[in-house]
């Protein structure tokens, strides 16, 4: 699948899946009602789970408790955005590293998986935060212990996942120039010879 996904990326692909994460980046951390930014302010200036590197049950009951009705309406919004912002940042990701590693040759395609990872682990993350708006006044350890522990490996996976890609264009990059720079340095030596065998 990975192998097929190189293969066959193209730039209007990276376009689309970019055209379709942007706005939903936006509404994810602008000030809209389903933002991470309201549900900061609807909870007591808490952060949200999904921006903290780890949490427990104590956190999540004090998460619940500062947010009130209104914090935990306003963090239901915040998830339901949350169904949609994993996948759209994963098609960005997935193809953007698909297209820069394509030079290196399919047998890279592992360089995909901490992409795959961190999107699996997000998608545990939420299912913990709605299992704890849902179940509220109720909670769970083992659920919250589960999707505590995903939020931290996530933002491993997330690190890597965003760096890869950055370090693969930095290398696209310099290449480009190297080759620039030899390009020149070999069409100025026919014009040095030129000039020598005049003088």
């Amino acid at each position: 699948m990975f192998r097929s996904l190189i293969a066959r990326a193209r730039p209007r692909h990276l376009a689309v899946a970019a055209a379709v994460y942007l706005p939903t980046a936006a509404l994810m951390f602008g000030g809209w009602t389903g933002s991470l930014a309201a549900v900061r302010r609807a909870c007591g200036g808490l952060a949200p789970f999904d921006v903290r590197g780890w949490w427990s049950a104590a956190d999540a009951r004090a998460m619940m408790t500062a947010c009130g009705p209104a914090g935990r309406a306003a963090y239901v919004h915040q998830q339901l955005l949350d169904l949609l912002y994993p996948a759209a940042l994963a098609a960005v990701l997935l193809l953007a590293t698909g297209l820069l590693v394509r030079r290196y040759g399919e047998r890279w395609w592992p360089l995909l998986l901490p992409v795959i990872v961190m999107t699996v682990l997000d998608y545990v993350e939420n299912a913990g935060v709605w299992t704890l708006l849902l179940d509220w006044p109720d909670l769970h350890p083992a659920v919250t212990a589960a999707a505590g522990a995903a939020t931290a490996v996530k933002r491993v996976a997330g690190f890597v996942a965003f760096t890869v890609p950055l370090l693969l264009a930095a290398a696209a990059l310099t290449g480009a120039i190297r080759r620039r720079i030899v390009r020149q340095a070999g069409a100025s030596r026919p014009a040095d010879r030129a000039a020598h065998g005049r003088a």
